[in-house]
């Protein structure tokens, strides 16, 4: 996941970006000077992701993923085409043959009415009922050993029963589509300044800080790491749980894998979790060994493997669907 040994100093930064929003803060809770965190910061952004992470339901959008049929047209067509609410696509290798894996965000409750109205066989539908992203922390499942992170999976099955998934309900929160530009910058990349965002959509800094600090601001939970794909083994991986509880503790650990992509439990079937891995060859079998072993774990198996050279990332799209203050399913073919 990083691209060389971090220092102790460069940890205490990876340490403070969750809860960061400006390099400021970062140097202020890693005790460095602003200077050192901004260049670390920036050193960190050219492996991984670090991204704004949304709080969406908020804003009456639901996470969700499409498994689809693949089919070069279909792939090149959403590959080239911004279509409102979808986010990434990329093509993935099943023992079944070839399919697409789409990220989107559809309003919510018209998951399934937004995935067959899309020019696809679409072959499953994943909405997602809790979530989890891969958080920096100093205690846990992960360990920083002789400049690395290191997981202990060995230790899962006896930690598993003591790891605790944290959420929130928040108040619906009305979004304009500037709101939601400014969120697909923040996406990209949590750091970028306002300033930059502004010249980047053309208006005028004081607007950008203006719905910055009254809509978007609230809608932020934490930062993330995404990895970029093609370190590792890119694989969508299933597990099947005795019970719910189980399914949140594994999100909880998950949480802690640094070469985390994406976590969910599903909703209507919470007792199934897939989480979406950059998993580093070494680490594979140790992973799916130590995942066998927690107690009440009943399955747990690959699904598919990502190409990485086919993903494609729009970012948030959800501007193209905003209508009149909500959201609309605007007919596929639009070109935007």
């Amino acid at each position: 996941m990083f691209w060389r040994r971090l220092s102790a100093s460069e940890y205490k930064v990876l340490l403070a970006i969750p809860q960061s929003l400006t390099y400021t803060e970062v140097a202020k809770r890693a005790g460095l000077s602003p200077s050192y965190a901004n260049v670390k910061v920036k050193e960190l952004a050219r492996s991984v992701w670090i991204r704004f992470w949304v709080d969406y339901r908020a804003m009456g959008l639901s996470p969700t993923y499409l498994l689809a049929r693949y089919s070069e047209e279909a792939y090149r067509r959403l590959a080239t085409t911004q279509i409102p609410f979808i986010k990434r696509v990329v093509r993935v290798w099943a023992w079944d043959g070839s399919k697409l894996l789409i990220e989107a965000c559809p309003p919510l409750g018209f998951e399934r009415r937004f995935a067959y109205s899309l020019p696809l066989e679409v072959l499953e539908v994943w909405v997602k009922e809790w979530e989890a992203k891969y958080v920096p922390s100093g205690e846990g499942l992960t360990a920083f050993h002789e400049g690395g992170l290191r997981v202990k999976w060995s230790e899962l099955p006896a930690k598993i029963g003591d790891m605790r998934y944290e959420w929130e309900v928040r108040r619906a929160s009305k979004v304009d589509k500037l709101d939601l530009l400014i969120l697909r910058e923040k996406e990209l990349f949590s750091y970028t300044s306002l300033n930059a965002i502004a010249k980047r959509l053309k208006v005028s800094q004081q607007l950008i800080s203006y719905h910055y600090r009254r809509h978007v601001r609230p809608l932020w939970r934490l930062n993330y790491l995404e990895p970029k794909l093609g370190g590792g083994i890119p694989l969508i991986y299933r597990l099947r749980t005795a019970d719910v509880a189980l399914s949140l503790s594994l999100l909880a650990a998950f949480s802690q894998v640094p070469w985390l992509i994406d976590a969910f439990a599903l909703q209507g079937d919470e007792q199934t979790v897939i989480a979406i891995l950059d998993t580093p060859p070494e680490e594979l079998t140790a992973m799916h060994s130590a995942l066998l072993r927690v107690d009440g774990v009943l399955r747990a198996e690959p699904l598919a493997f990502l190409d990485a050279a086919s993903d494609v990332y729009h970012g948030l799209t959800a501007h193209l669907g905003l209508s009149e203050d909500g959201w609309s399913i605007v007919p596929h073919d639009r070109n935007v």
